[in-house]
Order: structure tokens, then sequence, then C-alpha cells
């Protein structure tokens, strides 16, 4: 079933639908990623059939249309084309920045790189004397999560990345940050991360536009 004709499964929607319209029409009412899991449960169709799909609705999401399908963390998502990134920002009362204060860069680089990581190993890496405060706005903003307790001395906790991470930074799979190694001596993690920071305004994504971003405002940590 998965090789058959996009138009084979017509019972799934009205006359005059499609698969990439009905792809479209589900991503777009989730506002969230859906993944081919996901998708699969909610089409019934299988793997195949779902990213021709993909790609017919991909192909119809170009100039001028607002909308553009991002793949991501795994799975799929509608954004407003980056076209009418102002016009959209409209909609949110207070505009935030995109980017990340210089030590929530940091701590993020080394919680990425370096994952899972704990607190007092993130200290010493920045030398410093506590990323409590980072670590403790990266968790607010859900770009991290806790993954356990070391087994060592203390049992600290370790942290390590999450799916939003990957929405925030526009990554596939952690697989896709940039490679250390192009980089020169001294603070490699943050320098390779900040080559991923978005733009002031990021590309808006449906059902949470400034998701995870930080507020001008807020002051930079230590």
């Amino acid at each position: 079933m998965e090789d058959a004709p996009l138009d084979f499964y017509e019972p799934l929607w009205e006359a005059g639908g499609d698969l990439p319209g009905a792809l479209e029409a589900l991503l777009v009412s989730s506002g969230e990623v859906l993944d081919m899991a996901r998708l699969r449960e909610l089409t019934g169709l299988g793997e195949g059939v779902l990213l021709q799909g993909l790609e017919k609705l991909q192909e119809r999401l170009c100039k001028p249309r607002g909308l553009r399908l991002l793949e991501v963390g795994g799975g799929w998502r509608m954004a407003a084309a980056p076209e009418y990134q102002t016009l959209v920002a409209k909609l949110v009362t207070t505009i935030r920045s995109g980017r990340l204060t210089p030590a929530q860069i940091e701590t993020l680089a080394i919680i990425a790189y370096r994952q899972p990581v704990t607190l007092p190993e993130i200290n010493e890496l920045r030398g410093v004397t506590s990323c409590a405060n980072q670590v403790k706005i990266l968790l607010e903003r859900e770009l991290v999560l806790p993954v356990g307790r070391k087994a060592v001395v203390g049992r600290p906790m370790m942290y390590a990345t999450s799916l939003r991470f990957l929405l925030h930074f526009g990554l596939k799979t952690l697989a896709d940050l940039p490679r250390l190694a192009d980089f020169g001596e001294g603070n490699l993690e943050a320098l390779a991360l900040a080559r991923l920071v978005p733009p002031e305004l990021p590309a808006p994504g449906l059902g949470g536009l400034f998701d995870g971003l930080d507020d001008p405002t807020e002051e930079a940590g230590e």
C-alpha cells in the first residue's frame, strides 16, 4: 500500500482534497512538530507515501505562499515564511530578541557538545564559580533537561539538550551541530554554537512564535 499513488487514498479527505493538503492541514492545526510515527498514526498510511506527500507539500509552499515546511527535531512543522517575518511579529505584544546572552550560549554550548554533563563540570569548563543561574534559565526555556545523576560522590545531576533545543536552532539531530574541528583554539563549543544562534527575529513557527527565546531586557548572567 505504501507505493500506491497519492490519489488512491481519497477516502481520507473530502472531494477535491489530496494528501499534501491533508498533511498541511494536520501540521498547521497541530502547531508543533509531527514525526513520522505520529503522521502514520493519524493517517493510517505508510512511510513511503507520506514522504511523497511531504515532498509534494514542500513543492507547493513556495513564494508568495506564507508558510514553509521545516524538517526539524526528527519531524516536520509549519512556520511562517521569512518574507513575512516582520508582519507576523506584530502578533505578539512584546518582541523578544532571538539571541541568548553570551553566558547562556557558553553554558548551552558546553551542554550540547559534552552531554550528559554536570554543573561542576560546566563550571570547570567555563572557568567560573557557578553556572547555576544559566542552567536554571536554560531549564526554564526548556532548551536543556535533567537526564539523571552521575554515579560519583555527591551524585550531581547531569544535563542534556532537549527537543526544543533542536527546534530553536533548526537542527534535525545533534549530528547537525557544527564540527568543533572547524574552529580555532579556545572556547570552541561557544564559537560553534554561536554560528547557529537565530537572527534578531527568528523564523516564526505557528503555536509558539517566540518560545524559548530570551527577553532583551533580561540582564546577562555571569
